[in-house]
């Protein structure tokens, strides 16, 4: 049976991405993991280092998992969930799992106070989008109407979409039974008008809409404004270590600014 995971560390905002991903594995007729990575810590004390318990924290972590998981099944009866609670580095974990199940999303919680926080900490759901082998749906915290009727791809003209990528989309769309609207931003800064004007999706040719904006976050949120759709789908591009150290991807300017739920198909 394929499987959405939702990521959890007992925040409000990562329960909130729960919600959200027992609603999307209900309507996809998934079963549901939820994933709780915990930390056993490390205390300084005047005689050197010692850690807490990590049997004691798992237990720990086991209860709070559980106990959101009964919640989940009071909203979704029907719903098949489980948890997985482990420790290690989050990015790695995860990306195992993914590799070993059907996973068909991962859905994380987003909260960012303020650019200082983007800045220094960033979240989990950006960070991992584009990193494993399944989309990454990152969930805004204020976000709690938890339905999905319409995705939005924005769709980058100078670079080329692979197969693979728009397959998973393709397929995502297809179980959903969601409206699909493709958006091309055009920022002052560009010089040519964007070639591809159509993509065939599900056999179906769609045209992409073309609209200029200051920069391609507010493009985007002003068009989602007009049509009302629930989720920003987009194309996340496996960049170089470089790439990560000097600048933010599209994908994290979008989430950080978003009122809804975005998904990123890794490249």
């Amino acid at each position: 049976m394929k499987t959405i995971i939702a990521g959890t560390d007992f925040t409000p905002s990562s329960e909130n991405a729960c919600k959200y991903a027992a609603m999307l594995a209900s309507k996809l007729n998934c079963k549901l993991v939820l994933f709780n990575l915990f930390q056993a810590p490390v205390i300084h004390t005047n005689v050197g280092l010692y850690g807490i318990d990590h049997k004691g924290q798992k237990t720990i972590s086991e209860t709070k998992t559980n106990k959101l998981v009964i919640e989940l099944q009071k909203l979704f009866p029907k719903l098949k969930i489980s948890q997985f609670t482990t420790n290690g580095a989050f990015s790695e974990e995860l990306r195992e799992f993914t590799d070993i199940h059907h996973v068909q999303a991962a859905v994380m919680g987003l909260k960012a106070k303020d650019a200082l926080s983007k800045f220094l900490y960033g979240s989990h759901g950006v960070n991992i989008a584009g990193k494993i082998n399944s989309p990454v749906i990152i969930v805004p915290e204020s976000y709690k109407k938890h339905k999905l009727s319409e995705v939005l791809l924005a769709v980058d003209n100078s670079e080329k979409l692979h197969k693979p990528s728009l397959r998973s989309l393709e397929n995502f769309v297809k179980a959903t039974k969601v409206k699909l609207d493709l958006l091309y931003v055009r920022t002052p800064d560009e010089l040519f008008i964007p070639v591809l004007k159509f993509l065939t999706i599900n056999k179906e040719k769609k045209e992409i809409e073309i609209v200029r904006s200051k920069d391609i976050t507010t493009g985007i949120d002003r068009y989602r404004k007009e049509k009302g759709a629930d989720l920003i789908a987009i194309i996340s591009k496996r960049h170089s270590i470089f790439y990560d150290m000097f600048s933010e991807s599209h994908t994290k300017k979008i989430a950080f600014v978003s009122k809804i739920p975005v998904m990123a198909i890794h490249e």
